[in-house]
């Protein structure tokens, strides 16, 4: 049943909000437009922050609740783990597969920024203010939402570390090699951003991107 769980994990993950909302909204492919990515940052910049904010929401919660009910659906599902630690860290990788490879658009979706976001708050609440002051404030100070985006997946391994020796909070290698694994996809996931960046032709808001 284990296989089960996961499985469903990956195909909730495969829901593409981006793709759908640009699909009701305008009648087109969110990934022809833009950047081309199938995200709430594209769909923020083609259709506006009233679409973008409920494809974030839902990026956000499909990978949330999935991993804060991991062990009541391992109830449910009759599965037996000893480590819980581990099946959630399953469940939200499996989630995150789907968001950036999904069955229902031909394996081509986001960049897995805010749903992993979701899935760490629910790993480790304290990473999700931290993470986002760090972001929020990056993208205001340098209109890049792919700056941003990887300055706070590198911060939160750091942020991890310090804080759970400091505030109280259990320290898990296996957590901690998992939120550097993370940073590091998410940094593949951005390749083509980071060349762009080093050439200067990136996306920022407000500003047409450099032909």
């Amino acid at each position: 049943m284990t296989f089960v769980l996961i499985g469903a994990a990956y195909l909730i993950g495969s829901v593409p909000a981006a793709l759908l909302a640009g699909f009701i909204l305008t009648g087109k492919d969110i990934r022809k437009e833009g950047s081309g990515n199938a995200g709430a940052t594209n769909v923020f910049r083609i259709l506006g922050v009233k679409a973008a904010l409920p494809v974030a929401l839902f990026d956000f919660s499909k990978a949330f609740f999935p991993v804060f009910y991991s062990e009541w659906l391992s109830g449910l599902f009759r599965i037996q783990w000893d480590n819980q630690l581990l099946l959630k860290l399953l469940i939200l990788s499996a989630v995150v597969l789907g968001h950036v490879f999904p069955l229902w658009s031909g394996f081509k979706g986001g960049k897995a920024v805010a749903s992993g976001a979701g899935g760490v708050s629910a790993l480790f609440p304290p990473a999700l203010p931290a993470c986002l002051f760090l972001f929020l404030v990056i993208a205001f100070l340098t209109g890049y939402v792919s700056v941003a985006s990887l300055a706070a997946a590198w911060f939160l391994p750091v942020f991890y570390y310090v804080f759970t020796r400091h505030a109280g909070y259990t320290y898990t290698p296996e957590q901690q090699i998992f939120f550097i694994a993370t940073a590091i996809v998410i940094t593949v996931l951005h390749r083509k951003n980071i060349v762009r960046l080093i050439k200067g032709t990136e996306n920022r808001f407000g500003r047409k991107r450099k032909k």
